[in-house]
């Protein structure tokens, strides 16, 4: 039976090469063995193809490890909510990286972002906390949605609130899928190395910005649409805000080692922390990305490293930032091509009810990396 893939070391290349074609969840330790596998059977945690065939986990076959099976049947409707998490946050990867020499790439096969996720730089840093934040947010959403049976809407903010608002509606279930995410994609990790801290700090710090990101939204109540009184609730961010404050803690990211000081009879969880590689710098907070290994430069193809260089990618020629062909090229120069190209152009909306578009063709100018 085919399989398709989630990612990072904790999920696998099942759920978001073929979503809709197949639903499936597959998980990976760090050690890189990959679990995974659907049947066909009767359970409460139904997934549902294009051709309305009810596919879902077997619990008897090692898909996941025994502690994320269990909270897969403990949440029936949940691995939905993970898979489209996991999903959104490759595309938001991908968005987020679109004009950089490491542009999150991803293939098909049993490792979707490639041999990157070994190595302990920044990109990887960034892969497990979007990875991570993608999660929380679709649990956290689809509780207030009423997709999964185990939790609703936050309902603990209720009453006063302020002098011209109170607390009500329907809040966004960010403790629920910050507990879940935790419990699901930090069981993933295993060991106790500097990269074992490196990914829980970083999946902990998707989570966190998911959390700080929530803002207060109101609905007002009154005559003719005043606002004599407000109904106050706390939603979620969206994923691409979640992005761009993740995309900025990548840039300003911290490199760790293991933590060295303290006295030798503190207990080994103690000596479990991270501490910046250079001692003039503060320790990295919750929210910063973490790690502590050299990036490579991803300007030419390497087996050995996994990158696939940036031959053949678009660049901007007038830019001076990232995406300008001096930058994006690696100083390898560029070249230019031209094409034509035909688009719908002069759209009428005639009543009722059609639309009428011209055909315009034009020609755009193209400049590609060597």
């Amino acid at each position: 039976m085919g399989c398709w893939a989630l990612l990072p070391s904790w999920v696998s290349p099942t759920l978001l090469l073929a979503l809709a074609a197949l639903p499936a969840a597959l998980a990976a330790n760090s050690s890189g063995r990959w679990w995974g596998i659907v049947n066909v059977a009767s359970s409460t945690n139904l997934l549902t193809d294009s051709k309305s065939l009810q596919l879902v986990l077997e619990p008897s076959l090692q898909l996941l490890s025994r502690k994320q099976r269990r909270l897969i049947r403990q949440n029936p409707g949940i691995l939905h909510s993970v898979s489209g998490g996991l999903q959104s946050a490759v595309r938001e990867c991908k968005w987020q990286f679109r004009n950089r020499r490491w542009n999150c790439p991803t293939a098909s096969g049993p490792h979707l972002f490639g041999k990157i996720v070994n190595r302990g730089c920044r990109e990887t840093a960034f892969i497990f906390a979007i990875t991570s934040a993608g999660v929380t947010h679709s649990v956290a959403r689809s509780c207030s949605e009423g997709s999964i049976e185990s939790c609703t809407c936050d309902y603990r903010r209720r009453g006063p609130g302020g002098p011209d608002w109170h607390w009500g509606g329907c809040s966004d279930n960010i403790d629920f899928g910050r507990l879940f995410g935790r419990e699901f994609v930090d069981s993933g990790e295993k060991g106790r190395d500097l990269r074992f801290l490196m990914n829980l700090h970083n999946n902990e710090a998707g989570r966190t910005t998911v959390f700080s990101e929530m803002r207060q939204e109101c609905k007002c109540h009154g005559m003719s649409g005043s606002c004599t009184v407000r109904t106050c609730w706390m939603r979620l961010p969206t994923l691409r805000a979640v992005g761009d404050v993740l995309r900025d803690r990548f840039d300003g990211a911290s490199r760790v080692l293991y933590g060295t000081r303290g006295s030798t009879r503190a207990s080994r969880a103690e000596l479990l922390r991270l501490e910046p590689e250079d001692p003039a710098h503060k320790p990295p907070s919750p929210l910063d990305l973490v790690y502590f290994e050299k990036s490579p430069n991803f300007c030419t193809y390497s087996g050995r490293l996994g990158t696939a260089g940036t031959t053949g990618r678009a660049c901007n020629s007038s830019s001076p930032a990232l995406d300008g062909c001096e930058l994006l090229c690696c100083g390898r120069g560029h070249r230019t091509r031209t094409q034509r190209v035909t688009e719908r152009c002069n759209c009428t909306f005639h009543w009722c009810c059609h639309v009428s578009c011209r055909n315009c063709t034009h020609t755009r100018v193209l400049h590609e990396c060597l």
